[in-house]
């Protein structure tokens, strides 16, 4: 039998779902990652930081702002160790200052794509053979690196994402803690061995190889964190890899790209390829080494992918291997028993952070119609009081939407709102770019369960609303369940174990990532492992040791000895 660890079952929820829902279900967890948890928790009870180290903190990150607006940020493709500086320059603006730029992008032509192909076949061929414990070692004086040079890396992050400072900080801290989590993991995947049982001659193995080709990532501009995520989850199981960012978040890629070639990682071990889309996907699906992707996108992107990837099957040496996490239409499901306090801090969070541009931000919020009045005149107050501006500003609580892009589909979906009768505005909804992409935070009330407002993504700062009786309970959640094609993350919010028992059998289909009581982002010492289903994504659970499972191919191999006594030593030895 292969060991793989201790299953950790949260007890609450084991209350709710029953045995049955428990104990088919597996969950991997290293003895660190526990102890990690327990320091958080012990963290909490600490007094406040030293008023000065803080002080001090704020003005090395203002620093490091400024002299990212004084010389932007050359981002060249890097492919085996060598820069390009190509024709195809593209400007990262600001988008909270849109006359300003950050960073300048070299994007790779097909060539350079191709070259980058190579190259990572070429390394692979040692990097796969490089002991955990190196690749180990790799990983933690990274994480360091990026740790003691941090305020780079926030001052990028709000600069050209438009992210505070609150949510720079926490993009890095989840940087640097799915990093070390990561190699704990592997770690633990490592010591992987099997019980002999039966003939005491014969001796299996474990291996954990990389792919068989290439694994290519692709971000979308999100978060650092899960762009590295991405492109490095791979890396860590000894693939080799071609990282390709977007636009918005690819100079913070790149300083974590240059923290890691400056911890030790090989050359042509990860290529550094921020590129056109369509060309990346086109030049890499056309390999014949094409092992696999980690995308991170749009559920049309990836339906594109896989419908080219199947038409070019029988290309390949191998099956590749796609795993992605598209958007979600995620929800926060209100009983009459939930405490309105902790229901409007979760929704006010969830919608709002980063302007509702996670993956997992709050996009529709269904109400008893008891609680609804009072709840809306505290989300609206809440609104009001929620200051839109320059995310460089202390007191800044939302910053811009990221591009463009983002500002005219968002500014053309409410005017679209405005116009249909069955929705109604209540608060919010000024857009204005004449100095950045801003929106302010909207709530509406939408009558019309099937109205796209309440079953597709909207990736911007819109709160739709959908008010149910509090005696057709059963009604609401089969809509929840069914109203959507997306299944990333919800929430549920209620003070009854019965009520939540009943609410989680109805919704257990319809997110990955299922709260109660806490806001569909999920709490920021939460366990990591994130992924959706349906139109949400191949749910592999990025941040655990099944997501590094992905991007393994493991190999038994299995001896049969005549003399077994003899045997342990020439294994370990071998192994």
């Amino acid at each position: 039998m292969l060991k793989l660890g201790s299953a950790i079952v949260n007890r609450a929820l084991y209350r709710h779902m029953g045995a049955a829902g428990i104990t088919s279900e597996l969950v991997i967890a290293h003895p660190a990652a526990i102890l990690e948890i327990k320091d958080k928790d012990q963290s909490k009870q600490t007094p406040n930081a030293d008023p000065e180290i803080q002080m001090n903190g704020e003005l090395l990150l203002n620093h490091a702002i400024l002299q990212s607006h004084r010389k932007p940020l050359e981002v060249p493709t890097v492919v085996a160790g060598e820069e390009f500086f190509t024709m195809d320059m593209q400007k990262v603006c600001c988008p909270h200052e849109i006359s300003e730029h950050i960073a300048r992008v070299f994007y790779a032509n097909r060539c350079q794509i191709e070259k980058a192909i190579k190259s990572a076949l070429e390394a692979q061929g040692n990097w796969g053979t490089v002991p955990a414990e190196e690749r180990l070692a790799i990983w933690r004086k990274a994480a360091s690196i990026i740790e003691s040079d941090s305020m780079e890396l926030k001052a990028h992050l709000i600069l050209s994402l438009g992210k505070t400072e609150s949510d720079a900080s926490n993009d890095v801290s989840r940087l640097l803690n799915t990093l070390r989590s990561n190699a704990d993991y592997l770690e633990h995947l490592s010591q992987l061995r099997f019980d002999i049982t039966g003939d005491v001659n014969i001796f299996p193995s474990f291996h954990l190889r990389p792919l068989d080709g290439f694994v290519a990532a692709m971000a979308s501009f999100e978060s650092v964190a899960l762009s590295t995520g991405l492109a490095l989850s791979p890396v860590l199981m000894g693939n080799a890899v071609l990282w390709n960012p977007a636009l918005e978040v690819a100079s913070s890629s790149y300083l974590v790209y240059k923290a890691f070639r400056k911890a030790g990682l090989p050359k042509g071990v990860l290529n550094f390829v921020p590129s056109n889309e369509r060309l990346f996907v086109d030049t890499i699906t056309d390999a014949i080494h094409f092992a696999g992707l980690n995308y991170h996108g749009t559920a049309e992107g990836y339906c594109r992918i896989h419908k080219l990837v199947g038409d070019k099957m029988n290309r390949y040496i191998c099956f590749p291997r796609l795993a992605a996490e598209c958007q979600g239409k995620n929800f926060h499901f209100v009983h009459s028993s939930a405490k309105l306090d902790v229901v409007c801090s979760a929704t006010m969070d969830a919608a709002f952070n980063f302007a509702g541009q996670y993956t997992n931000s709050l996009s529709r919020l269904f109400v008893p119609s008891s609680l609804w009045p009072e709840l809306k005149e505290r989300l609206c107050h809440a609104i009001a009081e929620l200051k839109v501006g320059n995310p460089t500003a202390k007191d800044t609580k939302m910053g811009p939407v990221v591009n463009r892009v983002a500002f005219e589909r968002l500014e053309k979906l409410i005017n679209r709102s405005k116009l249909t009768h069955t929705i109604e505005i209540i608060c919010g909804g000024n857009c204005d770019r004449s100095v950045g992409n801003f929106v302010t935070p909207i709530l509406a009330v939408a009558q019309d369960p099937l109205d796209p407002l309440l079953s597709e993504p909207i990736g911007g700062p819109i709160l739709p609303v959908f008010v149910y009786a509090d005696d057709a309970l059963t009604d609401a959640l089969q809509l929840v369940a069914h109203q959507s094609k997306y299944a990333l993350s919800g929430s549920i919010f209620a003070s009854r174990d019965e009520i939540i028992s009943h609410c989680l059998k109805h919704l257990r289909m319809s997110a990955s990532n299922l709260y109660v009581n806490e806001r569909c982002t999920g709490h920021p010492d939460g366990i990591p492992p994130f992924g959706g289903n349906r139109l949400s994504g191949t749910n592999d659970k990025s941040g655990s040791a099944y997501f590094l499972m992905r991007w393994s191919s493991p190999m038994l191999v299995e001896e049969t000895l005549d003399n077994p006594m003899s045997v342990p030593l020439s294994i370990e030895k071998r192994t």
